[in-house]
């Protein structure tokens, strides 16, 4: 079995938990799923999976998952997560994989001002950084759930976290390199296209369309602004003070509408 089709079976069988233990397997799938980003993914879900029918089989028998596997979680997520080998591999792909899509969404939107240039350097820095840092923020997350309840910690991860965003904001706003394509005129719509058939394609093969399916209409609209603003047809109008004043105007609206549906449906999900 794939390592997808383990992680679809988990979160639909999860679904049949009770209150309490949904919680307790809940927290115990984040740590094990982020503390152990360098082992072997599909032994990890195969792991969780085995725990997640157990739990069901003394749900079944009315016992708790607390009842069964103790009041220490982490104890027993430490032990599964020491079972799973080393897969750096797994590792790379995803970081390379998580790169890729966080490259082409960036630039996608900036193909939207086709003087400012296509600035890959600064792409990929800005890009392994925000990488990092969700690798970071991942096992700031593991480490919250079991290890440090206090609430004064979890300030402090906060604040920390709060101040990796802002660093990240500032190092894409200032780093600049001499590795930079120009691509205004036709060049610049075959990318556009290029890369939106990219992202079609990769939106045909996930499996939690819903998840992506508030990114399409700020993708979409970007693509469209993005070969409009290269036409003779509609260049003239678009490239003026006004013309991207409008621009910019949509996509703020556009990016407005997107966080609002992805807030409403996670209060809708809570």
């Amino acid at each position: 079995m794939k390592t997808s089709d383990l992680i679809k079976e988990n979160a639909t069988l999860q679904e049949t938990l009770t209150k309490e233990n949904n919680e307790y397997y809940g927290n115990l799938v984040i740590y094990v799923r982020v503390m152990s980003l360098f082992r072997d993914e599909k032994k990890s879900e195969e792991l969780l999976l085995e725990v997640l029918h157990d739990i069901l089989d003394a749900q079944n028998q009315g016992i708790s998952a607390e009842q069964y596997f103790g009041k220490n979680p982490k104890n027993f997520a430490d032990e599964i997560i020491k079972q799973l080998p080393i897969n750096l591999l797994d590792t790379l792909k995803i970081f390379l994989s998580s790169l890729g899509v966080y490259s082409i969404i960036c630039i996608l939107l900036a193909l939207i001002l086709p003087e400012e240039g296509l600035d890959i350097g600064r792409f990929i820095m800005i890009g392994i950084y925000w990488m990092l840092f969700s690798f970071f923020g991942l096992w700031i997350l593991g480490l919250n759930l079991y290890c440090y309840k206090n609430k004064l910690f979890k300030s402090f991860f906060l604040l920390l976290l709060g101040l990796g965003v802002i660093l990240g904001f500032t190092l894409g706003s200032y780093v600049s390199t001499t590795l930079k394509l120009n691509l205004n005129g036709n060049l610049g719509i075959f990318i556009i296209i290029f890369i939106s058939v990219i992202l079609l394609y990769l939106f045909y093969k996930e499996t939690d369309k819903k998840l992506w399916s508030f990114f399409i209409p700020v993708l979409s609209t970007s693509a469209i602004l993005g070969i409009l603003i290269r036409l003779d047809t509609f260049s003239d109008l678009l490239n003026t003070t006004e013309g991207k004043t409008g621009t910019m105007t949509v996509l703020v609206i556009i990016l407005f509408l997107q966080y609002l549906l992805i807030f409403l449906n996670n209060k809708k999900l809570r």
